[in-house]
């Protein structure tokens, strides 16, 4: 410990007894060097006299620290010394510096500590990334004092997310597009309804056209099931949010709604689209396939009720290179599960069009001969969903030239 001392005015009259302050006063705003303001959430272990270091350089020193007006942040008073004042300006970036920083996961464990000094005592460490930026002479600048380097340093523009709940989403997350890490998710936090999780996000790269209205938000999980396994690396890699952005550009946008699920790329494919009319969908969703003798050659895009209510329309995709496959005369039927035929002379008789389509559901259809098929199938025409073929349609066999 010591006792440190500020020499007094010019021409003030002698003394010899003092009373000696708990802290050190703040430095008169006219004194030489660059007087600075820093707001942070906390004081930490900061006090008056803890270094301000640039390169592990002292340059300067806290000098006051109080509440601000609304008491939600610490506001201090910060010095730079005469001779380090050009290295700041309004690109520096403030973080506290105090103690020590250790992270880690699988690919080990880092520690950091800025000095022995700040491990102490505490401090303040700051970098200007643009040296020509403006430095706001005449006035007091203003700083936010972050928590730490990476975080001060971060690029980026920051957005909200809003996802059904957090499950498996931490600090850290990424944000992908293409197979490419665009963002990360600093913080998550309840919505003030409790009904939901805003997911507070830097993007990285590509912000001005990924912050625009219709751009897309989904969370990518795995997906394990006996016909099915997809994005296994997310159980090692965890969990993710992919991002589609807008096709057009539109107005800026910094607040989004996570989708519960992908967006149907089928949108955007080519090929024959017709629509299934059915009496009930059973098993068909999004994704089963459209099978000609059991060869996929197409799928379910998506279904919905009819104008009167009475109908599922079932809206499918099929290839364009299996495009010729579909005439007016074609005759489709739900391959999803198993048909059992009965009888007192004939036995019974198991029926089931793939073990893909009887764990996931799924179409079929075939196509008459010849002379009765009909002309090719227009884009959008409807046909008739059966519940099961007739014997009659599994004997068809067309001789169909395929596109190439």
């Amino acid at each position: 410990n010591y006792i440190a001392i500020r020499p007094g005015e010019s021409g003030s009259p002698p003394r010899r007894e003092f009373e000696a302050r708990a802290k050190a006063p703040p430095l008169d705003l006219g004194a030489p060097g660059l007087h600075l303001v820093l707001f942070s959430d906390s004081l930490g272990s900061m006090e008056v006299g803890s270094p301000i270091l640039f390169r592990q350089i002292r340059v300067g020193s806290v000098q006051s620290f109080q509440l601000s007006r609304d008491d939600s942040q610490v506001v201090l008073g910060v010095h730079i010394e005469p001779e380090y004042s050009h290295l700041v300006n309004s690109s520096t970036r403030f973080w506290n510096a105090s103690g020590i920083t250790l992270k880690g996961g699988l690919s080990g464990v880092e520690l950091k500590s800025e000095s022995l000094q700040t491990l102490l005592a505490g401090g303040i460490a700051f970098e200007t990334p643009d040296p020509k930026a403006a430095r706001g002479e005449g006035r007091v600048l203003r700083f936010a004092l972050h928590a730490d380097r990476d975080d001060a340093l971060q690029p980026g523009l920051q957005i909200g997310i809003r996802v059904a709940d957090g499950d498996g989403l931490l600090p850290g997350t990424l944000v992908r597009y293409k197979g490419l890490e665009v963002g990360k998710v600093e913080n998550l936090s309840l919505t003030d309804d409790l009904q939901a999780v805003m997911l507070n996000v830097r993007i990285t790269q590509a912000a001005e056209q990924i912050a625009r209205e219709g751009t897309r938000f989904w969370v990518v999980k795995p997906e394990l099931s006996l016909t099915r396994a997809a994005n296994l690396g997310t159980l090692v890699s965890g969990q993710y949010l992919e991002v589609q952005p807008a096709g057009q550009k539109g107005a800026r946008r910094t607040e989004f709604v996570a989708l519960a699920s992908a967006p149907n790329q089928a949108v955007r494919e080519e090929g024959l689209r017709l629509v299934l009319s059915a009496p009930r969908r059973g098993s068909i969703k999004p994704g089963v396939i459209v099978s000609y003798r059991e060869v996929p050659v197409g799928k379910v895009v998506d279904f919905e009720l009819g104008p009167t209510s009475d109908r599922v329309l079932i809206h499918v995709l099929i290839e364009p290179r299996y495009a010729p496959l579909v005439r007016s005369g074609s005759r489709f039927w739900n391959a999803s599960g198993i048909g059992v035929d009965a009888g007192l002379f004939k036995g019974v008789k198991v029926r089931t069009e793939s073990l893909e389509a009887l764990l996931e559901g799924g179409i079929a259809f075939a196509t008459p001969n010849n002379p009765e098929m009909g002309g090719p199938a227009q884009p959008g025409q409807t046909f008739a969903l059966f519940d099961e073929p007739q014997e009659a349609w599994m004997q068809w066999a067309p001789k169909i030239v395929l596109q190439q």
